[in-house]
């Protein structure tokens, strides 16, 4: 992560934004027509500072689409962008007017899955296609979407596997799991619990508490009754106060972190509060980009728009909407069954590869007959028949008070339900 941060008023305030007002229109000549896509991010709330950079990730697609004249014989792109407020009930609000008033066919977002999975009651009912690009829980690899549901981000079940084996690499036995109890927090928790104990090791407490709390003395005392050697933390913003009153309390063994916790924004108030040496050497998990040229080109575009490195899921972000746009091209109308049954016509092998930069190539190939492989900024987007990608896991240190990418790891499913993964240093 850049070591380069921006205070979340002055962000919003260069973005043209404020908490559920919509990105106006990129101004583009020569075609008429427009496509709305919704987009349902967390401008407020425990994940406020995710939203603003995926609706910026998000437009980096549409611009380029819009760059190339739109997509062929159906228009230019525009997102119509709403608040979750990393809230259920928010969030479904915002996409039952998206869906049901503006009547959008594609949806993007939300960010936490404990969002996505409401809001995929709506998208569903309304066959509308609907991609999250950081929802991991893998709850939603089970859910009875009709095959109208995608993620762009890998399933927690990978990044449950890499944390497991990342505590046992760290020379951990014995470990605790505090997490929220939402869909992401006990999805991610029931992994590493089982696949830690299946490499040998002990869990010996997991505590799961309301994401609304404030007060966390019950999970720290219960996760650290019996002097684990780690406990691994699975929150968002609210680890703030987590982590200042695990130190409080004498616990200073949160050893192992993940993906809601790779905000170096969220870092910077910790070492504000209990000071950088408590944070040296933590590790910590999450989806990363696969090493690629895709992944190179968007980081320059990227940081073209923000003075910082690319945030966490921010590529997965880029990648569905140009999913979106591309399979939109393939259909050659703007319908969500239709828009549905051409996403892994054009994300799948067997096809020209496409990556970041080349989709108004990869349009032109498509209105001209040829077959598309979209590459992406975040690594293939290869979907499985239950809407999920094989990504990459990241492993992650803070060093010195800032966070500091270690490893790439690539996942792959085997034949016995499990994951074979390759670890590549950086």
């Amino acid at each position: 992560m850049s070591n380069i941060h921006v205070n979340r008023r002055s962000f919003l305030k260069g973005l043209g934004l404020a908490a559920g007002a919509s990105m106006m229109p990129l101004q583009v000549f020569g075609q008429a027509d427009f496509v709305t896509i919704g987009a349902v991010v967390p401008l407020s709330g425990q994940l406020a500072s995710f939203g603003p950079r995926f609706q910026v990730a998000a437009e980096i697609a549409v611009d380029e689409v819009n760059a190339a004249g739109g997509i062929p014989n159906v228009g230019l792109l525009r997102l119509d962008v709403r608040d979750s407020g990393t809230d259920p009930a928010v969030g479904v609000a915002s996409a039952e007017e998206l869906v049901n008033v503006t009547g959008v066919q594609a949806l993007f977002g939300a960010a936490a899955s404990g969002v996505t999975i409401p809001i995929s009651s709506v998208t569903v009912a309304n066959q509308v296609v609907h991609i999250s690009p950081s929802a991991t829980s893998p709850a939603i690899t089970n859910l009875d979407d009709n095959d109208f549901v995608f993620r762009t981000a890998p399933s927690d079940e990978s990044q449950g596997v890499v944390l497991a084996n990342l505590a046992s690499d760290q020379g951990y036995s014995n470990i605790s799991i505090i997490a929220r109890n939402d869909a992401y927090g006990a999805g991610l928790s029931d992994v590493l619990k089982r696949e830690f104990e299946a490499a040998g090791g002990t869990v010996s407490n997991v505590s799961l508490y309301d994401p609304a709390t404030t007060d966390f003395s019950a999970e720290i005392s219960a996760a650290s009754a019996d002097g684990p050697d780690a406990i691994s933390l699975i929150t968002f913003d609210e680890g703030e106060a987590l982590i200042s009153q695990m130190v409080s309390a004498g616990v200073t063994n949160f050893d192992l972190l993940v993906d809601g916790n790779k905000n170096q924004d969220l870092i910077d108030r910790i070492v504000a509060n209990v000071g950088a040496d408590l944070l040296e050497g933590k590790v910590g998990t999450g989806p990363s980009p696969a090493d690629t040229v895709g992944g190179d080109n968007f980081d320059a575009l990227y940081r073209e728009k923000l003075p910082e490195d690319p945030f966490v899921f921010t590529p997965h972000s880029y990648d569905a909407l140009a999913v979106m746009a591309l399979a939109i091209a393939s259909a050659g109308e703007y319908d969500g069954a239709a828009i549905r049954d051409n996403i892994r016509t054009v994300a799948n092998p067997d096809g020209d590869v496409y990556t970041v930069g080349q989709l108004g190539d990869a349009m032109a190939a498509i209105a001209g007959g040829g077959a598309v492989n979209y590459e992406g900024a975040a690594g293939s987007q290869n979907f499985d028949a239950n809407g999920d990608p094989e990504g990459p896991q990241g492993i992650w240190v803070i060093n010195g008070g800032q966070i500091v990418d270690t490893a790439i790891v690539a996942c792959a499913a085997n034949a016995d339900g499990g994951f074979d993964c390759t670890t590549t240093n950086l």
